[in-house]
């Protein structure tokens, strides 16, 4: 099942790259849909190691609004929304960054970043907090 997503995931990569030539998507001022395809969980006593969205309270397909400044769980209506702290564009890449602070009176802020090639739409996140990282691989694409 991975592979098969993987291979969509290529396949919407390349088809979005052919339409990139022409105009980007990547600018930060449209919706984008993003979608984990390999995800690492990395903390000193094991190192990094595979892992799927569930195992970490993730999920594997979040929104990036840039109107609204928030990154939220596609397809689901939640109260958890990750502010967006900064938009910037390096080198050909989008990069979104925020923080978060996850349960109140608990040790377990973070933050987190975005980095979205311009035009391929792929994308890899990182979030760092305390003795912890979680390391994700994937793609973007303009939100329907």
């Amino acid at each position: 099942m991975q592979v098969r997503f993987a291979t969509l995931i290529t396949a919407l990569v390349f088809a979005l790259g052919a339409a990139a030539t022409h105009a980007s998507f990547f600018e930060g001022k449209d919706a984008l849909i993003c979608s984990v395809y390999q995800l690492y969980e990395c903390d000193p006593p094991n190192g990094c190691i595979a892992v799927g969205p569930g195992e970490i309270s993730g999920f594997a397909h979040f929104d990036v609004d840039f109107r609204k400044k928030v990154v939220t769980r596609a397809g689901v209506e939640s109260a958890q929304k990750s502010p967006i702290k900064s938009v910037s564009t390096i080198d050909g890449k989008l990069i979104i960054q925020g923080v978060e602070d996850g349960e109140e009176d608990e040790r377990d802020g973070a933050g987190w970043s975005v980095s979205i090639m311009d035009p391929e739409g792929t994308m890899v996140m990182a979030i760092a907090g305390d003795g912890f990282g979680v390391i994700g691989l994937g793609a973007c694409a303009p939100k329907p």
